[in-house]
């Protein structure tokens, strides 16, 4: 793509993203108006853009948010392309949810879905919970990420938790990304992730491992919360290099394991025991995955092993 083009696409995405922005701000505006009245909104274990995560993925939240299925990035392991999900979540393109009108469309369920049923207020549960974004897709991808980022902008505002997992760092250079930074609450309630594998050969249309290192020690730099997805570890020796170049400037990393493959229990044993045994003694926290494959408590390899309610 040449430079007129890509100058062209860039000044198309910040422009939807302020006006999917607006839409956000508006919502925001007619529930502080309806105070405590009811809305009688569903629940949010149906609902269309909030929901509550299950198996595996429950293990990053309780609540996540979802806007669109498919992703370009291609990588070989996603469990999306796996299974009974594989014919409408596990597509190349990315496409809005069908339950949504339009983008827009999509925004306003959000805000409806966020404040639910007390009207001026946010649900409590998403407060003391936060949410995720997103199992379905790669929210930072240029076809995503304006209006996910529309909806951080002001859901944060709110004081709520966000958690943002990502393979993608194009969206640091972005307009988008200069206001999401312009907004104090940003960096007091976003946490931002990157998924770290070291095998960019099985993520073809994601930013590099090594990019992806880069980016999040960029975001810690600017003051951020930050954790790092070692999920799926494919490769225990790049799984552990992942954490041990990453150890002073990530606050959290998950580690889990590759759906559909068996795993020798020894060789796991001593990944786990590395990762104990790095001096820099990072918050970690070792998914179901590995702990029901071990057979030992997660908090028993030392103090800096956590559960899955710790945040940073």
């Amino acid at each position: 793509m040449n430079k007129v083009a890509t100058t062209g696409a860039s000044v198309w995405k910040h422009a939807k993203y302020l006006a999917l922005r607006a839409v956000a701000k508006a919502c925001v505006a007619l529930h502080k108006l309806r105070g405590s009245r009811k809305s009688g909104l569903k629940s949010i274990r149906s609902s269309d853009a909030i929901y509550l995560p299950a198996g595996k993925a429950a293990e990053y939240s309780k609540v996540a948010a979802g806007f669109y299925v498919g992703c370009p990035n291609r990588c070989k392991y996603c469990y999306l392309k796996m299974g009974l999900t594989a014919g409408t979540l596990g597509g190349d393109c990315v496409k809005l949810k069908k339950c949504f009108k339009s983008e827009a469309d999509a925004v306003e369920v959000y805000f409806n879905e966020l404040f639910g049923g007390t009207g001026g207020t946010v649900r409590p549960e998403i407060l003391r919970k936060g949410i995720f974004i997103t199992f379905t897709t790669d929210p930072g991808l240029p076809e995503t990420f304006p209006l996910f980022a529309a909806v951080i902008a002001e859901t944060v505002k709110l004081g709520v938790p966000v958690q943002f997992l990502t393979k993608m760092t194009g969206w640091m250079e972005s307009d988008i990304w200069k206001d999401l930074l312009s907004i104090p609450e940003t960096k007091e309630y976003l946490a931002i992730g990157f998924t770290l594998t070291g095998r960019d050969d099985l993520e073809p249309g994601a930013s590099t491992n090594r990019e992806r290192i880069t980016a999040v020690k960029k975001c810690h730099d600017l003051g951020f919360k930050t954790f790092a997805s070692i999920e799926p570890v494919i490769d225990f020796e790049r799984s552990y290099l992942s954490v041990l170049w990453c150890s002073n400037f990530v606050d959290l990393f998950r580690v889990g394991l590759e759906s559909h493959r068996k795993y020798d229990k020894t060789e796991v044993l001593k990944f786990v025991d590395d990762l104990a045994a790095l001096p820099e003694k990072p918050w970690i926290y070792l998914k179901d995955s590995i702990i029901d494959l071990i057979g030992r408590e997660r908090l028993s390899f030392g103090d800096n092993f956590v559960d899955a309610c710790f945040r940073p």
